[in-house]
């Protein structure tokens, strides 16, 4: 059994504190979680398991190692165990075990890990990296470290990363069962038995299983091997000595095609693994020709082909007729190349040797360039979506949109402000006003706070109620202890539905982790809150005379062409007597592209005046989004002191949507 778990002093004033209509105040305990014990020799529980595991004696090895938790010294942890558990209680069918299995999981990350196995922590962060977003994918990157040699502390801080990961996909906060974790490792379990040509991807599988964990299994999928049959060959070369020598060029490569339905709004999404080069390792490739062979690629092999061009075009043409049958670009491509060589193939059937065997070289060159080009550059059909899941993206029947931003309170005290919005995500058909879908809440929700301490064990948890007449609403103020404070809050439907698609059927959650607390002792200035101003009309009015909103604003990460966009930040500790010639305050919005990288071209960057006559203000600017492309932004705030030579920049995300 696991282990109790410590937590910060501050759940007893958490769950005790009296409920304003404005705010929560938690205790900000001056005790510290315990830092755990020095890590010390690796027991052989691990090792004990897996020959359990390996002679079926599963629920043996499950009990085995879920006692690690109680032999282990309090504050020291495996990073073996939790993901042997739960794969081993995946393949034995112990599904009433998978509980454990989560929590088991999240104890393998959240210790202090011996350095002889900080390997395993790299070899799960490598597993999570193939169902990021790409933006993301490389931010992971940069957090891995190169070897096992590396600083301890770099690892301790990757597996807490991976523990927030898990915890943040958490479909039901409120249970011990992760069923995102569960569903992504049924997926590496399931491909681990059947994709294994060679085991090179972090799930020991060959490509096809990387494809399998990300996406789950295809709707449509063939496979066998490619190559002219001998009715193509008698079409297309007729001669028998050419054929044999054709024959020769084709290696026949094995090849699997997969096909998805739903990973592009507008076209199938096709993945195509084979033997590169025709007899190469099995991998995912971007089209045919690159299991085309390179004796065939040659230009000597001009002299195998009745037609005098290279054996490539031949293949191309061969490959793309297996393929057709599902479909999509491959059909296409197929019916092209078809039509072209139909027209000199049937010309000398009819006309004999005054008739070209095949089109011209040049001629096919054009068309194998350009499907190379757009497989490289323009995949048809390319996934819009990182990872399909049953628990994540358009399966969450609520959206919440949460935004923490630290403050220094009136007493000069570091607190953190939370504002959690949901409403129903509505599906809606194409004259449908998506906006709308996000902007208007039909239910009742509560919001439950779940406060982690630095360690990721929790510490605590409260509720709000957010009626929808209220605007769906809740906020949560909390006192920022001196150390790092993981929080999520989550929304669950309340009261009845009030129509039939407002099923609800998976809470809208959010998360975010915040290390240290604000200064109290020097120029210094808030998070960034950022939203759309109150008053516009509308669900709008709702908030106008409201004192429940601690900011002038309605939180919002996702704005629209012909938006208002308002950024709110207060400063803190400034020189009252130089406050307007002393300071500046700058907003800056940069595009990104989709590796969270600037785009060319000059940020919008807009500069604010400083008046007033006290040591703390706050500022707030109103921008038209109208002449802003869709995308994503960072938005940056930098406050300067202009004295003291001291900048302070506060930076936040937020997108533009496409309006279709």
């Amino acid at each position: 059994m696991l282990a109790a778990r410590p937590s910060l002093s501050v759940i007893a004033a958490l769950l005790a504190a009296p409920c304003s209509a404005d705010a929560e105040l938690l205790s900000n305990a001056a005790e510290q979680t315990a830092d755990p014990e020095p890590a010390v020799a690796v027991t052989d529980l691990y090792e004990r398991g897996k020959e359990l595991a390996s002679e079926e004696r599963w629920q043996e090895a499950l009990d085995l190692w879920s006692s690690a938790t109680d032999s282990l010294p309090v504050g020291v942890s495996d990073p073996r165990i939790g993901p042997a558990f739960i794969a081993a209680a995946i393949r034995s069918g112990a599904e009433d075990r998978l509980g454990e299995a989560s929590s088991l999981y999240l104890w393998s990350f959240t210790g202090d890990v011996p350095g002889s196995l900080s390997s395993f922590i790299l070899e799960e962060a490598r597993r999570i990296v193939p169902i990021l977003p790409r933006r993301d994918s490389i931010s992971w990157q940069d957090h891995i470290p190169e070897n096992s040699d590396d600083d301890p502390e770099r690892y301790r801080g990757l597996a807490h990363r991976i523990a927030r990961f898990w915890i943040e996909r958490d479909p039901t906060p409120d249970t011990p069962l992760n069923e995102r974790l569960v569903e992504h490792w049924r997926r590496i379990v399931e491909a681990r038995s059947r994709f294994v040509r060679h085991n090179r991807s972090p799930y020991r599988t060959d490509d096809r299983g990387t494809v399998f964990v990300k996406f789950g299994p295809p709707d449509d999928a063939i496979g066998g091997t490619l190559g002219g049959s001998e009715a193509e060959l008698r079409i297309r070369v007729t001669d028998r000595e050419w054929m044999a020598r054709m024959r020769r060029l084709d290696p026949h490569p094995d090849f699997a095609l997969w096909r998805y339905r739903d990973l592009n709004p507008f076209e199938m999404t096709y993945f195509l693994f084979g033997n590169v080069r025709g007899s190469g390792p099995f991998e995912l490739v971007r089209g045919p020709l690159d299991l085309v062979s390179d004796q065939a690629r040659a230009r000597g092999s001009r002299n195998l082909t009745p037609g005098g061009v290279r054996g490539q075009y031949y293949l191309e043409l061969f490959y793309y007729h297996d393929l057709a049958v599902l479909g999509g670009h491959y059909s296409k491509r197929f019916g092209e190349l078809s039509d072209l060589w139909d027209g000199y193939t049937l010309r000398r059937n009819v006309f004999g040797a005054n008739g070209r065997p095949s089109p011209t070289g040049p001629t096919l060159e054009t068309y194998s360039i350009r499907y190379e080009q757009e497989d490289r550059y323009h995949p048809p059909g390319a996934p819009v979506v990182r990872a399909k899941s049953d628990f994540e993206g358009s399966s969450r029947a609520t959206e919440l949109v949460l935004q923490a931003v630290r403050v220094l309170d009136a007493e000069n005290r570091p607190n953190v402000v939370f504002q959690s919005l949901a409403a129903p995500r509505l599906v809606l058909d194409g004259h449908g006003d998506r906006r709308r879908a996000f902007m208007t809440p039909i239910r009742d929700t509560r919001h439950v706070l779940l406060l982690r301490d630095r360690t990721l064990r929790e510490a605590g948890r409260t509720s709000r109620d957010a009626p929808a007449a209220s605007g769906g609403i809740a906020v949560f103020r909390l006192f920022h202890p001196d150390q790092p404070m993981h929080v999520s809050v989550y929304a669950e439907a309340i009261g009845e539905p009030v129509a039939a698609f407002d099923t609800l059927s998976l809470v809208g959650a959010d998360h975010v982790y915040l290390e240290n607390p604000l200064s109290t002792d020097r120029f210094e200035m808030s998070d960034i809150a950022v939203g759309r101003p109150l008053g516009l009309g509308g669900r709008d009015d709702i908030f106008a005379e409201s004192a429940t909103l601690p900011f002038p604003l309605l939180p919002a990460r996702h704005m629209w062409p012909g938006d208002l966009m308002r950024v709110y930040v207060e400063l803190y500790g400034l020189r009252a007597d130089s406050l307007e010639s002393g300071y500046e305050l700058g907003f800056r919005l940069t595009q990104l592209d989709l590796d969270g990288r600037p785009v060319s071209g000059d940020p919008v960057t807009i500069g604010i005046p400083m008046e007033g006559t006290t040591t703390r203000v706050a500022r707030w600017i109103d921008v038209n989004l109208d002449d802003f492309e869709a995308g994503s932004y960072l938005l940056e705030v930098e406050a300067t002191d202009l004295l003291g030579g001291e900048s302070i920049v506060r930076r936040a995300a937020i997108e533009i949507m496409e309006r279709r």
